[in-house]
């Protein structure tokens, strides 16, 4: 079948449940399905994992460095929830596009396969990383609903995807799959598909079969402070397994998936699980109808650990302290709903500048310390120390991925995966450039250097590309310390915000 265009866009299109189907990129519209065949890659033998293992871990170790790069800090508990025997599928909400695969890949121990969207295997650069990676190709609804695929070439390709999964999974390996199909903005879940729990109810009746451990079904939260930022604050939050006992292929049919045919689970059987996945998921999430409604959570929390006298000292502690706040005003205990309108305003405002419940304290609007009024300076003299190495090895791809992430159509939670992947590829690409000029120079030029001498210096300068982007890395943290403080101090100087003010201080005082 020859590559086939679909429109792109928000086109208003519709799925058979009546939910707005999300519109598509350029590069999802035009769906090739020799060229995803093509760049699938197939394991040895059932239950072996499809990727090139030095590549996959090569991969693992860079977008480790990369999400370092990308995040002010990382918090990450649970992990004692992921089995070492079984397999494990981890499930999250999806609204960081390709940086949510991303730190389940680096967060926890597993092999991972990833069920992943037909385009990123097809892409140029990134689709040869993620076939030698082992991710496999998905047609979505959100595609065939557009013509984009034929019926049974869609359904050929996804159930190979599946089959691969349930395989690997039952075998003790891991995936990650997003039941919401896509990536997002929204401020609560979509409807979940239900492609993640076939999977997983196929690889827990292979596994049956086999007589090998059940794996586990592993709801994830994504907690990101503002996912589209740079140098932003997250936790990872693995959550309590969910059990797969009864969520099993009829016996005749667990034979079929053995036998290396894909077979379909009762219905009845994946709309339970899929139930109970939203259940235990959506509390990981912000699960709020508007995001003006989560920062009220978020202002409500910090401001009710300050009557108490203290402080949120870590993102995980404020999405805690928010959760509860969320719980209590769904409930309408300690005559919180009253206070969700004036929250709301308070968050809205100071979002609206760059700000959080970090600027406040027990005096309403915090005032900053000196030394975050002058983080300016140490910033400057950090950044000019970084700029000979750091321009060179880091520049041309972030300024790459600025220019791609503001101009990109697959949406705001797209716009991170351009920084993330200018991290990730500035050592495969821009690095080499200048360690093979200086080895041609060192044993083909003027260079009067021993052969030990240009081993040492060669391995060196990788470290020295390193150290530059951390003291870059730096200087932009502490850029950042400056700018809040000045975005507070221009808050509290400007009239019009005096009803905030007051709002901040009503709020305290009933919380008190």
């Amino acid at each position: 079948m020859a590559k086939q265009t679909v429109q792109s866009g928000d086109d208003g299109a519709v799925d058979h449940h009546g939910d707005i189907l999300p519109p598509l990129s350029k590069s999802a519209s035009q769906i090739d399905v020799e060229k995803i065949e093509k760049r699938r890659r197939h394991a040895s033998k059932p239950g072996q994992h499809p990727g090139v293992l030095w590549f996959y871990n090569l991969t693992r170790g860079l977008c480790r460095l990369a999400l370092n790069q990308q995040f002010r800090t990382i918090e990450i508990t649970g992990q004692e929830n992921i089995s070492k025997e079984a397999g494990i599928l981890t499930v999250a909400w999806h609204t960081n596009a390709l940086i949510d695969s991303a730190t389940i890949l680096v967060t926890q121990p597993k092999k991972l396969v990833f069920g992943s969207r037909h385009d990123l295997l097809t892409r140029p650069l990134i689709g040869h990383i993620a076939s030698i990676s082992g991710s496999q190709p998905v047609i979505r609804q959100a595609e065939r609903a557009r013509g984009g695929a034929s019926g049974e070439a869609a359904s050929r390709i996804n159930s190979k995807t599946m089959l691969t999964l349930a395989e690997c999974i039952a075998n003790g390996h891991g995936s990650a799959l997003f039941p919401e199909g896509t990536s997002h903005e929204d401020s609560m879940m979509r409807r979940l598909r239900t492609g993640p729990m076939r999977s997983v109810i196929a690889a827990n009746s292979i596994a049956r079969e086999r007589g090998a451990p059940a794996p586990h079904l592993l709801p994830v939260g994504l907690h990101y402070r503002v996912s589209w930022f740079f140098r932003t604050d997250a936790w990872f939050e693995y959550g309590t397994p969910i059990s797969l006992d009864d969520a099993v292929h009829p016996e005749e049919d667990r034979k079929r998936l053995l036998e290396g045919e894909w077979v379909e689970a009762p219905a009845d059987t994946v709309n339970e699980l899929r139930d109970q996945v939203r259940e235990n998921l959506a509390p990981m999430t912000p699960d709020a109808t508007t995001w003006d409604e989560h920062r009220g959570w978020h202002i409500l929390g910090h401001l009710r650990s300050i009557a108490k006298g203290k402080r949120l000292n870590s993102w995980r502690e404020e999405v805690l302290a928010a959760r509860t706040i969320r719980e209590e005003v769904r409930q309408d205990a300690h005559n919180l709903t009253s206070l969700q309108e004036p929250a709301n305003r308070v968050g809205k405002a100071l979002h609206s500048v760059g700000l959080d419940g970090r600027a406040l304290d027990s005096d309403g609007l915090r005032k900053p310390r000196m030394i975050e009024n002058l983080a300016v300076i140490p910033a400057l003299l950090l950044a000019l120390l970084a700029a000979p190495l750091t321009l060179y090895g880091s520049g041309v791809m972030i300024v790459a991925a600025k220019i791609l992430g503001d101009n990109t159509d697959e949406g705001l939670d797209a716009r991170t995966t351009y920084h993330f992947l200018a991290a990730m590829m500035g050592p495969m690409i821009i690095w080499p450039i200048p360690i093979s000029i200086f080895m041609i120079f060192a044993f083909f030029g003027p260079l009067a250097l021993s052969a030990s001498q240009i081993v040492i210096i060669t391995l060196l300068l990788p470290f020295a590309f390193h150290l530059s982007n951390k003291i870059a890395l730096l200087a932009w943290d502490l850029h950042i310390i400056s700018r809040d403080a000045r975005c507070i101090n221009r808050f509290g100087r400007n009239t019009t915000n005096e009803p905030i003010l007051k709002d901040i201080h009503d709020l305290l005082a009933a919380l008190k």
